[in-house]
């Protein structure tokens, strides 16, 4: 029985193709998705690649249940009782400090033990919008979603991060299920009036990707929120990591082949930042609970956009090459 749910409105743009080939990776192999259905679902997400020298973004979501990180928390307290008794926050950005970068093996081995999915989008920065007419037209489409004032880049975010919340929401969540998301602290969310424009932006657009007429409550919040379970920071700092190595490694991980499914051999002897190479190889680790699928929207050499899904299957001994198994949709 698959565990992802097709979108099935062709009109969903490059919801529907994304979805479309993370449901060739579902069906060949049926028993790679983790299901998270038993319980409250939750969902931890962080991103990376917003800066001007990036040439792509990268979106990352944690996909488990509250029962699984309500066990990880006790795991959590021992790794940070010896590692980071400071309480200092694990982050890609910061992990040149010594400290952190120390306990970066530790914090990725407990990580594994998560019974979860971690699914990453990686967008091609020259792929302006996610809407037919640009960034500009966004407050037609959606003219309760966004505070007045908001800048078009934000609501091109707001766009894309409620796209990808409600595109995991409807394809891995019942109907009847709670689920919690829970996102680091950043533009999209930083203010009462965004925060209640984007909850509005993200019902709409689950509502066209799942055709729910009496869902279960999904709340949201972020890692800065009082009321934030008390994992919350290092249940983002998983997403985080990721999508900071997804970003570095971009022009180093397949995109696209002329053909539906393929294996390919990433070669890293040349990348630079010893981060990306770490959490890599940790991605590329075999058959642990927590399952790891790359998304991306790429340009092809014609200019026109193409999607695939990736997951990693080994590493090569050597620790300087990974191997990802890719499925592509035109």
């Amino acid at each position: 029985m698959p565990i992802w749910k097709r979108i099935e409105d062709e009109g969903a743009g490059y919801i529907y193709s994304l979805s479309e080939s993370l449901a060739i990776v579902d069906w060949r192999h049926p028993d790679f998705l983790r299901s998270v259905s038993n319980g409250e679902m939750v969902i931890a997400s962080d991103y990376s690649g917003q800066h001007k020298g990036a040439s792509h973004e990268a979106y990352s979501f944690l996909v488990t249940t509250r029962a699984v990180l309500d066990h990880w928390q006790g795991v959590c307290e021992q790794f940070r009782s010896q590692w980071l008794p400071d309480g200092r926050r694990i982050s890609f950005k910061q992990l040149r400090e010594p400290v952190r970068r120390r306990s970066l093996p530790f914090f990725l081995d407990i990580a594994s033990a998560i019974r979860g999915n971690v699914i990453t989008f990686l967008v091609d920065r020259r792929i302006k919008s996610f809407i037919d007419d640009g960034p500009a037209t966004i407050p037609d489409a959606f003219p309760d979603c966004f505070p007045r004032g908001t800048k078009l880049g934000t609501m091109e975010k707001m766009l894309r991060l409620a796209s990808f919340l409600a595109m995991l929401t409807a394809g891995l969540r019942q109907e009847d299920q709670r689920s919690l998301w829970i996102s680091d602290h950043d533009e999209t969310l930083d203010s009462f009036n965004k925060r209640e424009g984007f909850g509005r932006l993200g019902h709409y657009l689950t509502f066209a990707f799942s055709r729910w007429m009496k869902p279960a409550d999904l709340e949201f919040g972020t890692t800065e929120s009082p009321y934030a379970p008390t994992w919350a920071e290092d249940a983002c700092a998983i997403p985080d990591l990721i999508a900071g190595a997804c970003g570095r490694l971009s022009g180093k991980l397949p995109a696209f082949y002329r053909q539906e499914h393929w294996i390919s051999h990433v070669q890293t002897d040349d990348v630079q930042d010893r981060r990306a190479i770490i959490v890599g190889n940790w991605m590329a680790r075999a058959n642990t609970p927590l399952r790891q699928v790359l998304l991306r929207l790429e340009l092809d050499d014609n200019g026109s956009i193409r999607t695939s899904a990736e997951f990693f299957v080994g590493a090569i001994p050597s620790g300087r090459a990974n191997t990802s198994e890719v499925k592509d949709i035109r």
